[in-house]
């Protein structure tokens, strides 16, 4: 199995707006929750906009020595890989995310090596994310059950006050 063209099932870390089942089962209906997952040495950011859906800063992983951004490891069927593709802007010009492979720990302290995406061109300084976008993550984290300090974190992260929504 290969990241660029999966024959078979593949891990997906997401940190973002898919943490949230039934957003993540819109565009992946194969996805199945198999653990919440750690990716060490990072941190969540918001580095790139979403203009026209969540009118706001929306999910980016950024190395940071010594913080942690807490995610959902997913099992995706290979049929779903394009559409997962899709969702996460690789497919635009210029393309919004990038894949990247990235290794998380489990609860179980199971190391996986999974597909997860990263912004392509992040912009240094970021944007606040809309409230519907933060609400978003902490209602995908409170719903697969991530570490109560790290939910807290999430509803602390200040907003733009916009009325943006996701579909």
């Amino acid at each position: 199995m290969t990241d660029a063209d999966p024959a078979g099932p593949f891990l997906y870390f997401g940190y973002g707006s898919n943490l949230d089942a039934d957003r993540m089962r819109s565009h992946c209906p194969s996805a199945r929750l198999v653990s919440i997952a750690r990716l060490a040495d990072h941190r969540l950011a918001f580095s790139i906009e979403s203009k026209n859906t969540w009118l706001g800063g929306v999910g980016d992983m950024q190395p940071a020595p010594g913080d942690e951004i807490w995610g959902a490891l997913w099992v995706i069927a290979a049929g779903d890989s394009r559409s997962l593709d899709e969702a996460e802007g690789l497919t635009r010009v210029p393309p919004a995310y990038r894949r990247v492979t990235v290794e998380v720990t489990t609860p179980a302290g199971d190391v996986v090596r999974c597909r997860s995406y990263a912004v392509a061109d992040p912009h240094p300084e970021g944007y606040l994310p809309s409230p519907a976008y933060r609400d978003t993550l902490v209602r995908g984290a409170q719903g697969i059950g991530l570490p109560e300090a790290y939910i807290a974190r999430l509803a602390a992260i200040p907003d733009n006050g916009r009325a943006g929504g996701g579909r």
